[in-house]
C-alpha cells in the first residue's frame, strides 16, 4: 500500500467495524435525541440500495456522542429496520456533541456528479441524465421515486452506449422542443432493434422537417406542445414511436400502429406491458 500518511500520525481508536442488525438499529434509535427530523425519501433511497444489493460500506457510518446519544446515521438505521437486513458499518463513539452542527454541511454530490465519477467521464451532462431517466421509464413516462446514484450508474453501465448514441444525434439541434428527452429516449431504445444508419436518417429528417409526412407532422406537434407534463410526455413517446415505425416501413400514415405496447423493449418483460 502506498504511504499516504505523514510520519507521526496518531491512530484514532474510537471507531469500530460493527454488524448492525435490525434489533441493534432499534436500540440505537432510542438514543436519537438531537437529530433533525428523519426524511422518508432518504430512507427510501437507502432501502433501495440495500434491497438491490448496491449498498457499499464506506467511511460514512454511525456516530455517537460521549454520552451515547446518536449523532449521525439515523437514516441508515431506519433503512436497516425496514429491510430487516444486517449491515456492516463503521461506528464512531465519543464524538463531541457540538459537532452536530458541522455534519452534512457540505455540498452534496448530484446524481450527475456521481454518474461522471462512476463512469470516469466528465463529458456526460444533463442531456444524458434526462435521456436515461426517460429511457428507463419507457412509454409509461411516469416519473418514479428518486433514483439512487448507484442505480443510475448501474443502468448507464448497461445502456450507456444507446443513450450516448441518441444524445449525439441531437447535439446540433438547439430547439429543446425537438431535442427532447422523451424523443431521445425512444431513439435510444430503438437502437437495440434498428440499424444505426436508419436512426441517423430519421433524426436528420425530424430536425430539418423533411422526409415523409408522418415525420413532418411529428415535428410540428413537438413544436406546438408548450408543456412537458406527464400526459404530454406519454403522447410524445407514443407519436414518436408510431412515426419511427412508419418511417422504417415507408408508410405515409401512423394510424395502423399499436399504441398500447412497447415497440422497442429493453428486456423481455416489457413485451407484455399494457398501458394503464
Amino acid at each position: 500500500m502506498k504511504q499516504i500518511l505523514p510520519f507521526g500520525t496518531v491512530p484514532f481508536n474510537n471507531v469500530y467495524l460493527v454488524e448492525v442488525t435490525p434489533e441493534l438499529a432499534e436500540q440505537w434509535l432510542v438514543y436519537n435525541r438531537i437529530n433533525r427530523p428523519a426524511r422518508p425519501d432518504v430512507v427510501r433511497q437507502y432501502v433501495q440500495l440495500l434491497e438491490s444489493g448496491l449498498w457499499k460500506r464506506t467511511h460514512q457510518g454511525i456516530a455517537f456522542t460521549r454520552e451515547g446519544v446518536l449523532l449521525d446515521g439515523q437514516h441508515r438505521l431506519f433503512a436497516i429496520i425496514q429491510t430487516g437486513k444486517t449491515v456492516t458499518m463503521l461506528v464512531f463513539i465519543n464524538e463531541p456533541a457540538e459537532n452536530y452542527e458541522f455534519i452534512d454541511c457540505g455540498r452534496n454530490r448530484s446524481n450527475l456528479d456521481m454518474l461522471r465519477l462512476g463512469q470516469r467521464n466528465n463529458v456526460l451532462n444533463g442531456d444524458h441524465m434526462n435521456t436515461m431517466r426517460s429511457f428507463l421509464a419507457g412509454r409509461f413516462c411516469k416519473t418514479r421515486g428518486r433514483w439512487t446514484s448507484a442505480e443510475l450508474n448501474q443502468a448507464f453501465t448497461k445502456y450507456g452506449r444507446a443513450i450516448c448514441f441518441a444524445v449525439d444525434l441531437f447535439k446540433d439541434c438547439k430547439d429543446k422542443r425537438i431535442n427532447d428527452p422523451t424523443v431521445r429516449a425512444l431513439i435510444a431504445r430503438a437502437q437495440y432493434h434498428v440499424p444505426d444508419e436508419r436512426l441517423v436518417e430519421f433524426v436528420s429528417h425530424l430536425i430539418k422537417g423533411t422526409g415523409q409526412g408522418p415525420v413532418v407532422a411529428l415535428r410540428a406537434s413537438l413544436l406546438a406542445w408548450d408543456d412537458r407534463r406527464e400526459h404530454t410526455r406519454r403522447e410524445i413517446y407514443k407519436r414518436t414511436q408510431q412515426t419511427l415505425l412508419a418511417f422504417l416501413e415507408g408508410k405515409d400514415t401512423t394510424l395502423r400502429y399499436d399504441t398500447t405496447t412497447e415497440a422497442f423493449p429493453i428486456d423481455d418483460k416489457e413485451e407484455a406491458r399494457i398501458a394503464v
